[in-house]
């Protein structure tokens, strides 16, 4: 489905209708209110993704703003394909006011620069790759922020995808900006990069937290799942494993385990279901061929005298259930 159409009340003046005339139909379930001033018809706001309703959502406040906001944290982290967990309940934007609330309504207002590390993307401006970055890893818990540290470093499997983002003040790219958070944008940071704006920092705890993050991160991890269950295993004491191990199968291809253990000879897998409905994964085959084909691919290994272990987005969650399992799989805290 086509992202909907904002409805604004400039859209009905424009051809002579009274701007009352949406709240008549907001009233009649015809028309949802997406932000004060702007409007999409509810039979299509319905069936959108949840992110693509935040991206409507930071385009009616951007149409509705004095001036363009800068959008920062959470809501850059989307566009740059950052790995964090579900949507964010508000939008993030910067802003030099030293004085009045933080926040108002459902959104955020950070203070900082409205032009130093400021990158376009369409038509939005949004704080630049590294900016994001550091904002994230000194705002969420641990695993949280090992995620989007762990995705900074990830070089885009996405085609194209390095061309979306300009200086701010380029013309808007040609590229349309996608609010998601599976494909890392633009080129990855390098660490020493991280490691430098960790180190300037003016706070020693939020150095020390940052640059605990930065020298945890890896650029091997698969998926926000892969980096927030290697940071609890950290957490909870269980030894560290090698990622992406590579195995031969029988037709002679290779295929990557998510976690090895080598003593243990053991293969850990996070059964995240996205997995298994990503369009890059599986060659274009249906979901359950991709499921037999994982089978498949599993019992290869196994022949190859490898246990597995494997757990879900609800398992790994659980710290208690997280825990259990990989102790029953032979692992143990230190």
């Amino acid at each position: 489905m086509d992202t909907p159409h904002l409805i604004l009340p400039s859209d009905l003046e424009r051809v002579g209708q009274d701007r009352r005339t949406l709240v008549a139909r907001r009233n009649k379930g015809e028309l949802f209110r997406v932000r004060r001033g702007a409007y999409a018809l509810s039979a299509e706001w319905k069936d959108l993704h949840p992110l693509r309703k935040y991206g409507l959502r930071a385009q009616a406040l951007q149409l509705a703003a004095r001036r363009q906001p800068v959008f920062s944290h959470a809501t850059a982290a989307l566009l740059w394909g950052l790995w964090t967990v579900g949507t964010p309940g508000r939008l993030h934007t910067m802003t030099e006011v030293t004085t009045g609330g933080r926040s108002e309504n459902d959104v955020v207002r950070h203070r900082g620069s409205l032009t130093e590390g400021v990158v376009r993307c369409g038509p939005f401006l949004l704080t630049d790759k590294l900016t994001t970055v550091m904002q994230l890893i000194l705002s969420l818990d641990f695993p949280y922020a090992v995620a989007v540290c762990d995705s900074s470093l990830r070089i885009s499997d996405r085609k194209h995808a390095f061309n979306r983002f300009g200086p701010a003040g380029d013309e808007p790219l040609t590229r349309e900006p996608v609010w998601q958070s599976n494909y890392p944008q633009g080129p990855p940071l390098l660490r020493e990069d991280l490691v430098s704006a960790a180190e300037a920092l003016h706070s020693k705890s939020a150095r020390l937290r940052a640059l605990t993050v930065i020298h945890f991160a890896s650029a091997l991890s698969g998926s926000a799942g892969e980096s927030l269950s290697r940071a609890k295993m950290h957490m909870f004491g269980f030894p560290a494993p090698i990622l992406q191990k590579k195995f031969v199968l029988r037709d002679g291809s290779n295929a990557l385990v998510d976690f090895w253990f080598e003593e243990l000879n053991l293969a850990g897998e996070f059964d995240g279901k996205d997995k298994y409905l990503r369009s890059g994964w599986g060659g274009g085959l249906s979901l359950q061929d991709r499921i037999l084909k994982e089978k498949a691919r599993e019992d290869d290994i196994r022949g190859q005298g490898v246990r597995f272990v494997r757990w879900t987005w609800a398992e790994m969650m659980n710290k208690n259930r997280f825990i259990h399992l990989l102790r029953q799989a032979g692992l143990r805290q230190k």
